[in-house]
């Protein structure tokens, strides 16, 4: 692990700017684009709202757009009257979005709706519930969680059916999403901001810099998120104990929630580094501090929807991933040249194999990643595809 000499960042939200900030960058230019989104956060908000609205405002000539939160309140609606498009984006039902939606079809304004994951068909719901690990013991608590998932599942695709097409994350999704639901779907893949592309070059300098600074271990990092993905880190759990058992020089880093307790890694703690959630600024330098990114996930349908931002996240800062070949790690790893495809019964080899010749193989897979982020995941690079998913290819 590096400890990357660079000034530590002091980190705000790029996007809580005042309302009339938010109107004054929607009203920039004669084509007006409204992102809609409950409420600021650092997930879904971030890829499918900010990142994608400055993607529009810095490489869309006569574009502009904004995003807007359920707390701006009454404001909302003379900002829909204006939109040329509305983006609705992940909101189940609720008065105020059938309001704006109301309103958006009233004033000629198109409405899409954008989805980053498989949560609008209740047929979904047991599978879900499964692969999150939601499932609780006492029948009064397994009731709140059956009632909780069916009734957010039906808000949303209540959403979704006043929304005039949709937009998805990958062709998988769209092909749920196109067997569920008879509305045009458009894709437009996450990809990274200008902020973290920025700040994960100056890692990347800044540890080229410092030289050979490392501690002498390998450090495998594990960035979870959320407490849901302990059945996704069970697929490699075996793996990295016997890793960790068997060869000094390996750490585990996990940033997020990780269950230990009843895990093949019970009694390892001394050898695994926890960190706490933290902003996804920092979360690049945690990353460029391991060697190699892990990410197993369950093979379903669920998971399958999923994006591969836990790949191009690590491949910004030049860190190999070792992942589950799902549907979208698939299509961006190339398998021995800018990561590695692992099945279920494949993590003990290729764990060992990373670590045993990281400086000949990870070192190189790294940087190809890094070359395949840059190219891939800008927001230059898939401008193309927001506008076309709004119906304004021709407006660049």
């Amino acid at each position: 692990m590096y400890e990357i000499p660079i000034q530590e960042l002091v980190y705000r939200d790029p996007w809580t700017l005042p309302l009339a900030d938010r109107v004054r960058m929607f009203r920039a230019e004669p084509v007006k684009v409204a992102y809609y989104y409950r409420s600021p956060d650092a997930s879904t908000f971030r890829y499918r709202c900010f990142n994608t609205a400055k993607a529009l405002a810095d490489h869309a000539p006569g574009v502009s757009a904004s995003w807007f939160w359920e707390s701006d309140g009454d404001a909302l609606v003379p900002i829909v009257k204006e939109a040329d498009v509305l983006v609705v984006c992940r909101v189940p039902y609720s008065d105020q979005v059938a309001q704006l939606m109301a309103v958006a079809r009233r004033f000629g304004t198109r409405v899409l709706f954008d989805i980053d994951d498989f949560v609008f068909d209740i047929a979904m719901v047991p599978e879900i519930v499964k692969t999150l690990d939601q499932h609780e013991g006492e029948p009064e608590a397994a009731e709140r969680v059956w009632n909780w998932w069916f009734a957010a599942f039906a808000r949303m695709r209540r959403t979704m059916d006043f929304a005039d097409e949709l937009i998805v994350t990958n062709e998988y999704l769209a092909q749920c999403a196109q067997e569920t639901i008879d509305k045009p779907v458009r894709i437009v893949p996450n990809f990274m901001g200008a902020e973290q592309i920025a700040y994960s070059d100056a890692l990347v300098a800044a540890r080229a810099a410092a030289g050979p600074t490392s501690d002498g271990f390998v450090h495998l990092g594990y960035f979870s998120g959320t407490p849901t993905h302990n059945r996704d880190f069970a697929i490699a759990a075996g793996a990295v104990a016997r890793l960790l058992r068997s060869d000094a020089s390996v750490r585990l880093r996990v940033v997020g929630y990780l269950e230990l307790k009843n895990s093949p890694l019970a009694g390892l703690e001394d050898r695994i580094d926890l960190v706490p959630l933290t902003s996804y600024m920092d979360l690049q330098r945690l990353i460029a501090e391991t060697e190699v990114n892990i990410a197993p996930l369950q093979d379903n349908r669920f998971t399958n929807c999923k994006s591969e931002l836990k790949y191009f996240d690590a491949a910004a800062v030049a860190i190999p991933t070792l992942a589950s070949p799902t549907f979208t790690m698939s299509r961006a790893i190339e398998h021995e040249v800018n990561g590695l495809l692992v099945r279920v019964d494949e993590w003990d080899d290729y764990l060992r194999s990373i670590v045993n010749a990281y400086a000949e193989r990870g070192v190189a897979m790294g940087e190809k990643a890094r070359q395949h982020a840059l190219a891939a995941y800008s927001p230059a690079a898939n401008v193309g595809a927001v506008l076309a998913a709004l119906g304004l290819g021709g407006a660049a």
